[in-house]
């Protein structure tokens, strides 16, 4: 079963989601929400997570979101990390770009895609 997190401030995003996903049980997901990013760090240690969803929710926390990411690369390489952006927002879409290549996020997805699209990149990943 693949252990997915999501952190993201979007207390309604994240339970929206994580109905999704239990309504789904061929998707073979455990998810769990963590709804702060300074304390994201530890808790994908703890829950031992194969995938984080980071939430991007504006141009406000992308340097935060960022710095997450480089920590959580340097204490677990083997997590892979995908960015939830706004496709309305440039500089966000423009830093989910730059860290995909720079090898900070594995991938990144638009909020407005598909559940179905989130969940077959996250089976991918």
């Amino acid at each position: 079963m693949k252990k997915i997190m999501i952190v993201s401030p979007n207390k309604v995003l994240a339970q929206g989601l994580m109905s999704a996903v239990q309504t789904r049980p061929s998707l073979n997901f455990e998810w769990l929400a963590q709804f702060g990013y300074n304390e994201a760090a530890i808790g994908v240690d703890v829950y031992r997570a194969d995938v984080v969803i980071l939430d991007v929710m504006d141009e406000a926390v992308s340097d935060q979101v960022l710095e997450l990411c480089r920590t959580l690369r340097r204490g677990n390489r083997d997590v892979c990390l995908l960015l939830l952006v706004r496709q309305d927002q440039s500089k966000v879409r423009t830093m989910a770009v730059k860290a995909k290549q720079a090898g900070i996020a594995d991938d990144f997805v638009f909020y407005d895609s598909s559940l179905a699209y989130l969940f077959a990149k996250l089976a991918a990943l």
